[in-house]
C-alpha cells in the first residue's frame, strides 16, 4: 500500500458514509411518523460527518474529506451539522445546554435541580429535503473525481 493507495481508500469509504446517510436519511422521509425516525435521522447526520472528521491510516495520520466536495450552495447546512455532529449529536457539549444547576435548601432538606436549554437534536429535520439534496450534490462530486482517481489508477499500473 502506497500513500496514494490509501488516500483513494479514504475517498471511497467517505463515499461509502455519505451513501449509509443519504440511505437513511430518504428512510426517515418516507417513515417521519414512525417513533425511530428522530433518532435514525441523528444517526444519518452523525454518517454524514464522518467523513470531515479525522480518520487515522497507516501510512498518513489525520485524513479528512475537504470540504470542496460540498456544492456551494449547501456550505452553510452543511458547516451546521458538522457543528450539531460535535456540540449536540455525539457529545454533549454543555456549552450549548447553557446548563446551570441550582442547589437549594428548603426546612433543612437539600434539593438540586438544573435549567438547560431544550436540545433535541431534530431542529434540522425540517431541512431533510435540503440534507438529501446536499448529500446527493457531494456524492455527484465525488463520484466524477472517483472516475479520475480510478482511471489513472488503472493506466500507471497501480494494482
Amino acid at each position: 500500500m502506497n500513500d496514494q493507495h490509501e488516500t483513494h481508500l479514504h475517498f471511497l469509504v467517505c463515499i461509502d458514509r455519505l451513501n449509509n446517510a443519504w440511505a437513511t436519511l430518504n428512510a426517515v422521509r418516507a417513515a417521519k411518523d414512525n417513533l425511530l425516525a428522530g433518532p435514525a435521522f441523528r444517526y444519518a447526520l452523525v454518517e454524514y460527518a464522518t467523513p470531515y472528521t479525522r480518520s487515522d491510516g497507516l501510512i498518513k495520520r489525520h485524513r479528512y474529506l475537504a470540504e470542496t466536495w460540498v456544492p456551494p450552495e449547501y456550505l452553510a447546512l452543511h458547516r451546521r451539522i458538522l457543528a450539531a455532529r460535535s456540540k449536540v449529536h455525539a457529545h454533549a457539549d454543555l456549552t450549548v445546554l447553557e446548563a446551570q444547576l441550582h442547589i437549594s435548601e428548603i426546612q433543612g432538606k437539600q434539593y438540586i435541580s438544573r435549567v438547560q436549554n431544550m436540545i433535541h437534536g431534530l431542529e434540522e429535520i425540517g431541512n431533510i429535503d435540503a440534507i438529501i439534496s446536499l448529500v446527493e450534490g457531494t456524492l455527484s462530486n465525488m463520484y466524477a473525481e472517483q472516475e479520475v482517481r480510478e482511471h489513472s489508477m488503472s493506466d500507471r499500473g497501480h494494482r
